[in-house]
């Protein structure tokens, strides 16, 4: 990738049943994704929160597309999710195929001043459910945590949405 080309991701934030797939400009490509966050992104973050919060979900849309999450529980009846065992965990959502898995993971060295990082063991959980989803199989995914599908939201945005690929895409045709 060359300098003056800008990558897109898509990050999405959950926050009380819903789920927004924002675009971001990935700030360095040699860095792995996630790690750089800008300013700018984690206050529209902050944003999407609180407008769920609120409610407010035409405001919520205005940065990316809304989805409800709704609980796959008919067609999973009688799988049972272990209990975490860790005092120091997070929930980590995985998505794929317009599902997500909520999933506990345990934080290793919680003291280091390295910071705490996600054991080997987890992370290959969460890329079992990950390939689970991606492959569509729901039983296995389950069996990871609780797995929840994606609803589109049909809501009229408050604001024209914030999307980078729109911008770029623009700009090349013009070139």
């Amino acid at each position: 990738m060359k300098h003056h080309e800008k990558e897109i991701i898509h990050r999405m934030v959950y926050h009380k049943g819903y789920a927004v797939r924002m675009e971001q400009v990935l700030i360095d490509p040699d860095h792995p994704r996630g790690i750089l966050v800008r300013v700018f992104d984690l206050d529209r973050i902050e944003d999407i929160r609180q407008a769920l919060e609120r409610e407010y979900l035409d405001f919520a849309a205005s940065y990316g597309d809304l989805y409800k999450m709704t609980p796959v529980t008919s067609d999973l009846d009688g799988i049972t999710v272990p209990e975490s065992q860790y005092p120091r965990a997070r929930t980590l959502m995985v998505e794929s195929n317009g599902y997500v898995v909520e999933m506990e993971i345990e934080f290793s060295h919680p003291g280091s001043p390295w910071g705490a990082g996600i054991p080997l063991a987890d992370s290959a959980r969460s890329q079992a459910a990950y390939r689970a989803l991606l492959g569509g199989d729901l039983e296995t995914a389950a069996q990871y945590g609780k797995v929840y599908r994606l609803d589109r939201v049909d809501v009229e945005p408050a604001a024209k949405p914030w999307r980078p690929s729109e911008r770029l895409s623009q700009t090349e045709s013009a070139a």
